[in-house]
C-alpha cells in the first residue's frame, strides 16, 4: 500500500476520532462539474482487431476542440435542471491541505457518437450500421469507472483505467486527469459474440484521453460529530483506495 495516501487518511481521521474539542483542520470541500472535454485518441490495434471482427469505424464525430496530440473531443454537457434533458451530475469531495480527492456520486454526461459499418457476412442482427456514443461516465460500488453507451444499445462499453488522481486548481476552478486508458468492456464483446463475432474483444484498449473539467463549489463540509466520525472514515479511506485501485489497474495493463 502506499504510505503517503495511508498516512493522509489516518491523519484526517484520527484528527475526526479523537479530538472532539479541537476543530479539524482538514475542511474537505463537495464540488460538482459543470464543463469540460473529453480528449480521446483512439487505438489502431484495436480498430484494427474490430474490423477483423466486422466492426469498421466510418465515422468519428468530436463535439470540443480536444487537447493538443488528441484526435477527438467529446464536450460534457453542463448540469440541467430538466429531468427529461441529459446533464452531468457528478460530485467529488476534494481537500486542498490533503490534496484528497473522493468521487462521491452522480455521473459525467458526454455529446459524441461513433459510428461503424456493419458486416453483415459476419455480425447478424445489428443492421449495416452500429452507433455508440452520447456516453455517460459513472462507477460502481468497487469504485471502478465505465462509459454506458446512451446512444442506442445500452451497454456497458468501456472500464477507464486511471494512474492517478486529478490536478486540481481552485482557483480556476478546473481540474486535469492525464494518461487514462479506456477498455472495451466484457458486456461488450459479449454483444458482439452473439451477433457472431469469433473472437473477445474484452480488455483491448479502445483508446487513450485525457479529462479537461470545469467545476464550482457546492458546499464545505463541516466538522462532524463523534457519531458521524466513522461514516467520514468509510468515505475517506474508500477514496484513497480507489487511487490505490486505480494505480494498481494501470501497473497491470502496463505489464
Amino acid at each position: 500500500m502506499n504510505t503517503k495516501y495511508l498516512t493522509t487518511v489516518l491523519s484526517l481521521t484520527s484528527a475526526i476520532t479523537l479530538n472532539t474539542v479541537t476543530s479539524v483542520l482538514a475542511e474537505p470541500q463537495v464540488y460538482l462539474e459543470v464543463g469540460g472535454v473529453e480528449s480521446l485518441e483512439l487505438d489502431q490495434g484495436t480498430l484494427a482487431i474490430l474490423e477483423d471482427v466486422g466492426l469498421t469505424l466510418i465515422s468519428a464525430e468530436s463535439t470540443a476542440e480536444p487537447a493538443p496530440g488528441f484526435s477527438i473531443g467529446s464536450l460534457l454537457l453542463p448540469p440541467s435542471s430538466n429531468p427529461d434533458v441529459r446533464g452531468t451530475t457528478y460530485t467529488f469531495l476534494y481537500d486542498e491541505d490533503t490534496l484528497l480527492y473522493v468521487p462521491l456520486g452522480g455521473t459525467e454526461e458526454f455529446l459524441g457518437s461513433f459510428v461503424f459499418e456493419v458486416d453483415t457476412n459476419q455480425l447478424s442482427g445489428l443492421g449495416n450500421e452500429l452507433s455508440i456514443g452520447n456516453f455517460s461516465n459513472t462507477f460502481d460500488e468497487t469504485f471502478s469507472f465505465f462509459l454506458t453507451d446512451t446512444l442506442t444499445t445500452g451497454l456497458r462499453i468501456a472500464n477507464i483505467v486511471s494512474p492517478n488522481s486529478p490536478n486540481i486548481d481552485l482557483e480556476t476552478q478546473t481540474l486535469v486527469l492525464e494518461g487514462l486508458e479506456l477498455f472495451l468492456s466484457e458486456e461488450f464483446s459479449d454483444f458482439l459474440v452473439d451477433a457472431g463475432a469469433t473472437q473477445s474483444v474484452a480488455g483491448l484498449k479502445f483508446a487513450d484521453s485525457r479529462a479537461d473539467r470545469s467545476f464550482v463549489l457546492v458546499s464545505t463540509v463541516s466538522t462532524p460529530e463523534p457519531s458521524s466520525s466513522l461514516a467520514l472514515m468509510v468515505l475517506t479511506t474508500g477514496g484513497i483506495a480507489t487511487c490505490l485501485k486505480r494505480r494498481n489497474n494501470n501497473r497491470r495493463n502496463n505489464n
